[in-house]
């Protein structure tokens, strides 16, 4: 770093800023905050400069980040107003250039590097951008796809450091993918070898001694769930979480022996380079409780491996039972010489029938089978062996177009298996009373 100027004490972070900053040069990604009021943002930019600061002191001048929001707006009023009032004059200048576009050049003195300051309304034009470092303010305001194609401009010639960071409360449509991969550490197979290179550090609003009395009152005053995920940083209730009664705790269970008379049907959800999903569900036929108890859940079968693979799964019982399909899987290809999914799955031995794809009737059962039956228990029980039913149940979001349904956008595979299983169910015993019937005064008398 040059002598001239102390770059911590110029950037002042705070402990938990501090702690973020030293995972930069550990992991290849960071993520920062998972509440509101740490000083994401800021961290964000300072941590952008300071780390270009770094590697231009250590032979690599030159380097380019870039710094995402969602939004030109987003971008304005988090990173561009502050870093115009923020950073030096004699460090730098923040000015439109004709290569690189909007972002904060760094005088050359101080290694020539630049922060390009961008909105990702469209991931298309980033699929020959480079980076040397990217950094995304709000990351679980983005799908995982996003992230992917970010990703792939993660690259800067002979420059062997790059770094992803990011910030982030726990809300948004990003908000599984987000969880998954830098705090509950799970990743498809294509991001395994990374897996120990991501890094969260959890910061909380009681971490930044710089707020005012005014922005703890409108945290205080919060409606519970937003409390809870801007507050306290809690990851399991968020804005716009579309099954707020789902708990773990109350619905998810270890295996239990299913009592052979209770009804059982599968849901399908198709799928080929996404991933495809077959769920088992069993229903007590005297109160009407639903147990999810088997799922099968992957990516990249053919029509004939997925049908292979449901009936290698099911037991001589299981092999009779009623499948409700994705009504998708009739449609034709277009191409005469092929065949739809639906008569690929019949001609292998799997007999299916179009499933109920009433979106908000299938969500409106799935609402009213989450709430306690008349024993206090709830009507629908998840085995802990189907994770990828929990985790959606756990993570779904509404549309914010359609408010009423879930957002499609996510990984919602295991919900639509999940809808079509039920397409069958219709009345809710146990979650209504029964009309009490009172005895005749005369039901004792032989005869009137």
């Amino acid at each position: 770093m040059s002598e001239t100027f102390n770059f911590s004490k110029m950037a002042n972070f705070t402990p938990k800023q501090q702690e973020a900053w030293d995972s930069l040069f550990k992991y290849r990604f960071t993520l920062f905050g998972g509440s509101r009021g740490p000083g994401k943002s800021y961290w964000l930019r300072w941590a952008s400069l300071g780390w270009l600061l770094y590697w231009s002191n250590h032979g690599y001048p030159g380097l380019v980040a870039g710094l995402f929001t969602e939004t030109y707006s987003k971008l304005r009023d988090r990173q561009i107003s502050k870093i115009v009032s923020e950073f030096p004059d004699w460090l730098g200048t923040l000015r439109e250039g004709k290569t690189l576009g909007l972002g904060y050049y760094i005088n050359k003195e101080y290694g020539g590097g630049v922060i390009c300051l961008r909105n990702i309304d469209d991931t298309a034009k980033y699929k020959s951008a480079e980076f040397a470092l990217i950094a995304i303010d709000e990351l679980t305001e983005h799908a995982v796809d996003v992230f992917n194609i970010i990703l792939g401009s993660l690259r800067w010639p002979n420059f062997p450091d790059t770094r992803f960071i990011a910030g982030s409360n726990p809300d948004g449509i990003g908000n599984e993918w987000t969880r998954n991969y830098f705090i509950d550490h799970i990743y498809p197979e294509e991001m395994r070898p990374y897996s120990d290179q991501f890094n969260f550090v959890r910061a909380l609003p009681a971490d930044n001694n710089h707020l005012d009395e005014n922005y703890w009152m409108m945290l205080r005053g919060l409606p519970e769930d937003l409390r809870r995920a801007w507050l306290e940083g809690d990851w399991d209730v968020f804005k716009g979480l579309a099954f707020h009664n789902f708990n773990k705790a109350k619905h998810v269970v270890e295996p239990f022996e299913i009592p052979d008379y209770w009804t059982r049907t599968v849901g399908i959800d198709f799928g080929t380079n996404a991933p495809f999903c077959a769920l088992w569900i069993a229903r007590n036929p005297d109160n009407g409780r639903v147990v999810v108890y088997k799922e099968l859940y992957k990516a990249g079968l053919t029509d004939r491996q997925q049908a292979r693979l449901i009936l290698d799964n099911s037991t001589d019982e299981e092999l009779h039972i009623i499948r409700f399909a994705d009504p998708s899987m009739w449609n034709s290809r277009g191409d005469e010489s092929s065949t739809s999914a639906a008569k690929t799955y019949v001609d292998n031995g799997c007999i299916i029938i179009k499933g109920n794809n009433n979106r908000l009737n299938g969500k409106r059962v799935i609402d009213r089978l989450l709430m306690p039956m008349e024993d206090g228990q709830p009507g629908i029980l998840f085995f802990n062996t189907c994770p990828n039913i929990i985790n959606q149940m756990s993570h779904l979001m509404y549309d914010k177009n359609r408010t009423e349904d879930v957002d499609t956008h996510m990984d919602d595979h295991a919900y639509d298996a999940l809808r079509y299983a039920l397409s069958n169910v219709r009345d809710y015993m146990g979650h209504k009373k029964l009309p009490k019937i009172e005895k005749s005064p005369f039901a004792q008398l032989e005869r009137i």
